[in-house]
């Protein structure tokens, strides 16, 4: 029988066994927690998304154990049992194993992995009354407000229009995309487009794929000929091409390796695709991509829980984590502590509790907001780049300014790379108090921006080193403007960014304050940073502008409300009568 036909034939089955079972227990007694109580997890040991899979049991076995540590140290009476289920990175596997965890008796569980799975799994979940927590599913089509499914990942609509400006970024101004035909496919090529050709290029109708597909010399030879059909219109570096595929990826390279014109391109690809280049990966994908490829990855700021979990991941499985599997830890902590919270299982407690535990939590991800729908409002992404045979962090990309910063892989002294290090010294002795002169000759750390954001890598704190690297120091008045600067601004900033670490609010008041002025500094981008009459014309423009933001706004602002409160009755009478002859 045809696998669609068993999976649409398994789903009414499941959803009309479920609507029964709901039906039955429509005013659940909620009891004590005691004893070993037991969550779910949907994850794919094996299929496309197996060698995630291993990363994310790894953090899921920590979690649990940390979870454990808790509840003892709290003195509760139970513990906590994540039971894994392999989703085999199939939506018909991850349907019939979340319903045999129902089956079980278990209503909470973290996943899915892949948006075409939860996108297969969400009916049954949700006649079934059961929560559901997603750690790596990004398809924005499945963000619906209200339901008791969750995901810890941005959606799509965030990592769009990284893909878009990474184009245009490279002067590419005609996209072919290559995509897995399912929901997170189908989802990211539409956001791509639209965010493209907003900004006026063209986005191609491309190659879809089965995601059940083995062999890809098919589609590859279609995707040559739809280059060349096009290298005849355009010239062959305007042209891209955008790549989002799972494990497959390294077979569609393999294919693309016999032509020609493929070669030279610049490539776009989704994260999946870290898994080609480095020891033991697979030479021939790994030689056609070398500097040609680059990947947007979404890119939490580290803190020590990341860097706890990392390392727990880094000697259990022997690499890096890739965020999903630190997706996954958190999701398996919110639920835990949203159970203690409660004290019950019941999916309509557990999911009250969440929105307070996650604003009491400071975790791996840092604090964790959600957007209406229940998904991770962010839009912190990095770009990574294969270069012989290893791949590099390249830049990021902030939403707030629509710009990626990119590292300056030409020098060590001048590179972003060799900055960010030298940040990180820098943000560790002025915060145990002991700046020195070195600190305001070289620029030091972005301290105050550094606590808001959360970290050296978010986008905002890089685009001001770039600003200040990039523009400013490579002239002799931005150099003698930055001396002063810093002499001012490291004598309050260490103190400021200290009491930011500890204050959730003025932390967000800060971000707030600091967001319209990175559009004012945004002015000091079009200044040629060869050019001294450049830059200081520029400067001043950018100066002033901040203090009438900053300043004259605000000062302005106080004098019309106290005008308006020193007003005398006859004043505030006479202006009334007036406004009511006219």
């Amino acid at each position: 029988m045809d696998m669609r036909i068993c999976a649409i034939v398994t789903a009414c089955l499941l959803a009309v066994s479920g609507t029964t079972a709901a039906a039955q227990n429509e005013s659940p007694v909620t009891e004590s927690l005691e004893g070993t109580v037991q969550i779910g997890a949907l994850v794919p040991i094996t299929g496309d998304g197996s060698l995630h899979g291993q990363d994310i049991r790894a953090t899921l076995d920590l979690a649990e154990s940390e979870i454990n540590q808790y509840l003892e140290d709290e003195a509760a009476d139970w513990d906590l049992e994540i039971v894994v289920e392999d989703s085999a990175t199939s939506p018909v596997m991850a349907l019939e194993k979340l319903a045999a965890l129902k089956a079980h008796g278990i209503d909470l569980v973290v996943g899915t992995y892949s948006s075409a799975e939860l996108r297969n799994v969400t009916g049954y979940a949700t006649s079934n009354d059961m929560m559901l927590i997603a750690y790596a599913s990004t398809a924005p089509s499945l963000a619906v407000p209200g339901d008791k499914i969750f995901r810890f990942i941005p959606d799509a609509t965030k990592q769009g229009p990284v893909n878009a400006k990474l184009f245009e970024d490279m002067g590419i101004t005609h996209v072919i995309p290559v995509w897995r035909g399912d929901a997170w496919g189908d989802d990211l090529v539409k956001v791509t487009k639209d965010r493209f050709e907003s900004i006026g290029g063209t986005l191609h109708d491309g190659v879809r794929y089965n995601p059940e597909a083995v062999e890809f010399s098919t589609e590859v030879a279609l995707l040559s000929d739809q280059v060349e059909t096009l290298a005849a219109e355009v010239d062959h570096e305007r042209i891209g091409i955008l790549l989002l595929t799972f494990s497959e990826g390294v077979h569609i390279a393999q294919s693309a390796y016999q032509y020609e014109n493929l070669a030279g391109l610049e490539w776009v690809g989704s994260d999946t695709l870290l898994n080609v280049g480095g020891p033991g990966s697979d030479r021939i994908s790994s030689e056609f991509f070398d500097s040609q490829i680059s990947v947007t990855l979404f890119a939490p700021p580290q803190n020590p829980v990341h860097d706890r979990v990392a390392a727990y991941v880094l000697e259990t499985v022997g690499r890096e984590p890739i965020v999903y599997s630190l997706s996954a830890y958190e999701a398996a902590w919110a639920l835990g502590l949203s159970m203690y919270v409660s004290d019950s299982t019941d999916p309509e407690l557990v999911a009250a509790a969440l929105p307070g535990v996650l604003e009491e939590r400071n975790g791996v991800f840092g604090e964790i907001v959600l957007n209406d729908a229940g998904d991770l409002d962010t839009s912190t992404f990095e770009i990574w780049q294969l270069e012989d045979n290893e791949w590099t962090h390249a830049g990021s990309y902030g939403s707030e300014v629509d710009s990626i910063v990119w590292n300056d892989k030409d020098s060590n002294e001048e590179g972003k790379d060799s900055g960010s290090d030298a940040a990180d010294e820098d943000t560790l002795e002025v915060s145990e108090g002991e700046s020195t002169d070195a600190e305001s000759q070289d620029g030091g750390g972005c301290l105050i921006a550094t606590a808001a954001f959360g970290s050296e890598l978010a986008p905002q704190v890089q685009y001001l080193r770039e600003v200040r690297d990039g523009i400013l120091l490579q002239t002799d008045s931005g150099s003698s403007f930055m001396a002063g600067f810093n002499t001012f601004y490291y004598s309050f900033s260490p103190v400021v960014a200290d009491i930011e670490r500890e204050s959730p609010e003025l932390r967000g008041f800060i971000k707030i304050a600091i967001t319209p002025g990175l559009y004012v500094l945004g002015i000091m981008s079009a200044a040629d940073p060869d050019s001294e009459i450049s830059v200081l014309v520029l400067g001043v423009v950018t100066v002033l502008g901040m203090a009438g933001l900053y300043v004259a706004a605000p000062v302005l602002a106080a004098w019309v409300i106290r005008s308006k409160l020193n007003k005398s009755p006859d004043e505030k009478s006479n202006t009334f009568n007036c406004g009511t002859n006219t």
